[in-house]
């Protein structure tokens, strides 16, 4: 676990410098009903899907989430996710990566919602985005829960 923390630290401080690393993995969380949180520092601002459903519904925001402390599981799910740090936007090339990271997660909570056969409505997620990037989030979202398939 240490090196792990230190590797996210190198991984984080390298991206404030527009240094863009590949970090990936894998990492099995379960929940036996209640709520549990298996460690992953900076899991909120990685890519984290859900790789393989081992037990139990493991759909996005209501049975796994991402937090700044790792991944949380609840309500039974037991999963294998795969995560990989999100590449840093170098400051000069104009993208704002906390916009990128807002869309993305628009976009994953739009294909979760069409597969779970639920409307096309963001704002059921208004807790996962800040008011400033809504419309980032809403484009996100709209966009990949209308190319998603149930």
């Amino acid at each position: 676990m240490r090196h792990t923390s230190k590797l996210l630290a190198a991984v984080a401080a390298l991206s404030m410098l527009g240094t863009s690393l590949a970090f990936a993995g894998e990492i099995t969380c379960g929940s036996t009903g209640g709520m549990n949180r298996c460690p992953l520092p900076g899991a909120d601002m990685m890519k984290v899907k859900v790789k393989q459903v081992l037990e139990g519904k493991c759909a996005h925001e209501t049975g796994w989430w991402a937090d700044s402390d790792g991944i949380v599981v609840d309500k039974g799910c037991i999963a294998v996710f795969k995560y990989k740090a999100a590449a840093a936007a170098a400051p000069s090339d104009g993208t704002d990566a906390k916009a990128s990271a807002y869309y993305d997660d628009g976009c994953a909570a739009g294909k979760a919602d069409k597969k779970a056969g639920l409307s096309m409505a963001y704002e059921r997620h208004s807790g996962a985005y800040d008011t400033e990037v809504e419309s980032t989030y809403q484009a996100g979202y709209e966009k990949c829960w209308m190319k998603a398939k149930k």
